[in-house]
């Protein structure tokens, strides 16, 4: 991927680290904030030995096969204004994905892309923040794609659930050429952040794959039945318990029933 250079520019490139391999992109983009990284800094790694993602899971990032990129914004908003960056990031990276390869993906609530039901994407995003009373210092926010894996790459616990772009489309797709769609529609988003919620929230609803779904709502351990009902303006999920209570989930997470 030492070729992004070529496809987003010179300058643009001075704000890019690529790197073979790293424990956590996300990790190595904390140490460069706290050195006073600039906004828009972006490190990208072929392979991570130590990959995260939401709730305190691991990431699969084998080397060669996928995108483990992670940026740094610094907006100047309340924490609980930020939440919804999670769901802005889906918008802009299905869009990106659908660029570059010309099939856009689903997006699973909260952060989530998937095609033909598995997942090749997930979002895990972290506030930094060094004062409460100055509130958000930055975010990072944490990318990995499933990109040309072949069924065989992927340990047995995620078989089942996990897919690339390459096998649920039948064809290579440049890494390279993704992930400067990635930096494009990220800093697009830096830009249009929070201004312009319509255009995300559109695409976050027009590819959302869970509204009309029977799902669990999964909190402190345990599973609750509800059916989806809508998104919300703020890109929270209205959801209808099997006992007929409503409410609307911001965080947390939810698994979609089989059908």
């Amino acid at each position: 991927m030492k070729d992004i250079g070529k496809l987003i520019g010179k300058v643009r490139m001075e704000k890019v680290l690529v790197l073979d391999q790293t424990d956590s992109t996300n990790n190595l983009l904390k140490k460069m904030a706290a050195e006073g990284a600039p906004l828009g800094q972006v490190v990208i790694a072929d392979e991570q030995t130590g990959g995260r993602g939401r709730l305190g899971r691991n990431f699969f990032s084998p080397k060669g096969k996928g995108i483990y990129l992670s940026y740094l914004m610094k907006p100047e908003v309340a924490p609980s204004d930020a939440v919804s960056l999670t769901a802005w990031t889906a918008s802009a990276m299905a869009k990106a994905v659908e660029a570059a390869c010309g099939t856009a993906p689903g997006i699973k609530w909260v952060n989530d892309l998937y095609m033909n039901g598995k997942k090749i994407c997930g979002i895990l995003t972290e506030m930094i923040i060094n004062d409460p009373a100055d509130g958000i210092d930055s975010i990072i926010i944490g990318i990995g794609i499933n990109v040309n894996n072949e069924p065989s790459d992927f340990p047995e616990d995620i078989s089942g659930i996990a897919s690339s772009i390459a096998i649920e489309t039948g064809r290579q797709v440049s890494r390279s050429e993704l992930a400067a769609c990635m930096i494009r529609e990220l800093d697009r988003m830096t830009e249009d952040w929070p201004g312009n919620k319509a255009e995300y929230l559109s695409t976050y609803r027009t590819l959302n794959i869970t509204c009309g779904r029977e799902v669990n709502v999964i909190s402190g351990g345990k599973a609750r039945p509800a059916s989806v009902l809508q998104i919300n303006d703020d890109f929270s999920l209205k959801v209808k318990y099997s006992d007929g209570e409503i409410g609307d989930l911001s965080s947390g997470e939810i698994s979609l029933k089989l059908i």
